[in-house]
């Protein structure tokens, strides 16, 4: 997705022969914003990592601490913490002009609903984001808070 001059990567199931087809030379990711751990959603985090190591990865706190359950077969994705947690509800400038605020989406521990804002000369531009959500509560995980959400007019 692009916003504004960024791009950003919302979540990375591609498969490592995918993620070896992009050109590191044309520059194709700002930031990289991963909904929850489920391989669908974070997969080829692991190889995105190792070719592009300079790309800021960004999930929940929960969801980076699930991400090496992915890769049990790879040792060095075992100790390498390269996915930054961030807290819930709470603006985070990701870069100039940019913020991130993550809500919890249900589905599973850790899994977020991200509202990226970016504040253009002109105003600013929302956009909301989810991998998978789920509005009712459920055992492990309280349900998308849609009321809290109410009132943001996403782009």
């Amino acid at each position: 997705m692009r916003l504004g001059h960024y791009r950003v990567l919302l979540d990375c199931g591609l498969a490592v022969s995918d993620v070896k087809d992009i050109d590191p030379a044309a520059g194709a990711v700002d930031f990289v914003l991963c909904s929850h751990a489920h391989s669908a959603h974070g997969r080829g985090l692991w190889a995105f990592h190792q070719r592009f190591p300079k790309v800021p990865i960004y999930a929940s706190e929960a969801t980076a601490k699930l991400f090496p359950l992915n890769w049990l077969n790879e040792p060095e994705a075992q100790s390498v913490s390269f996915c930054q947690g961030l807290p819930w509800r709470s603006p985070i400038p990701l870069a100039e002009n940019l913020t991130a605020e993550l809500w919890p989406a249900g589905h599973l521990p850790g899994a977020t609903c991200f509202v990226l804002s970016y504040a253009a000369p002109e105003r600013t531009y929302r956009v909301v984001y989810t991998g998978d959500f789920f509005l009712s509560n459920a055992r492990l995980v309280d349900g998308l808070p849609l009321n809290d959400l109410r009132g943001l007019h996403p782009d």
